[in-house]
């Protein structure tokens, strides 16, 4: 695998985009980031020390020769957060919130936390009862037509996202026989979750 192939492969693994993992390793500028994309540089010691003191379940020698594994595998997967509450009592200070359970899912071990989903508004793509398991992006890191939990000082719900216009998002039910769409002022949410994975109940 190439040096950019590794790199996509943890920027994929952590549900961002070149420029929002750009901004969470420190760098102010993703330029160092598309010299390796082009070829032009491989993956150094000091930026795989710098993406490993961030992100500490990334293998750096996998980082920099492509042997082994991504993750470390001489420690255990990182546990997920469960909290048992609806997305409108969500808090973003997530130390405020219960937790009652946290799961070990290594597919799904970049993800920040993991809830349980209240409603029908995503069903059949999310059913009531699911686990949803999230992590948090950068609004300029989110990706029309996904979907995400969205936190706003109006409303927190679970929806795809598409773009209206610059000020403002349109947010997408799976379920619109039932669920009209929403328009949201941009500058009113507080953070927004990357949907990772859906477990069912029936699958597990």
């Amino acid at each position: 695998m190439s040096n950019w192939g590794r790199l996509d492969q943890v920027i994929q693994y952590l549900g961002l985009n070149v420029n929002s993992f750009s901004r969470e390793i420190g760098l102010s500028r993703a330029e160092r980031l598309y010299q390796i994309k082009k070829g032009n540089y491989d993956i150094s010691k000091n930026l795989a020390g710098i993406i490993v003191e961030r992100f500490s379940d990334i293998n750096e020698a996998w980082l920099l020769t492509g042997e082994g594994a991504m993750l470390k595998v001489d420690e255990p997967a990182p546990k997920i957060p469960l909290y048992n509450m609806s997305s409108e009592e969500f808090n973003t200070d997530l130390s405020q919130m219960p937790i009652v359970d946290e799961l070990e899912i290594s597919i799904l071990a970049g993800s920040d936390f993991a809830f349980i989903n209240q409603g029908d508004s995503m069903s059949p793509e999310i059913e009531h009862g699911s686990m949803v398991f999230v992590k948090k992006v950068d609004k300029d890191a989110v990706v029309f037509g996904d979907i995400y939990l969205i936190v706003s000082e109006k409303i927190n719900v679970v929806r795809f996202i598409r773009g209206l216009n610059e000020k403002s998002w349109r947010l997408v039910a799976k379920n619109t026989d039932d669920f009209d769409d929403l328009i949201l002022d941009i500058s009113l949410v507080k953070a927004v979750y990357k949907v990772k994975g859906v477990l069912s109940m029936m699958s597990m």
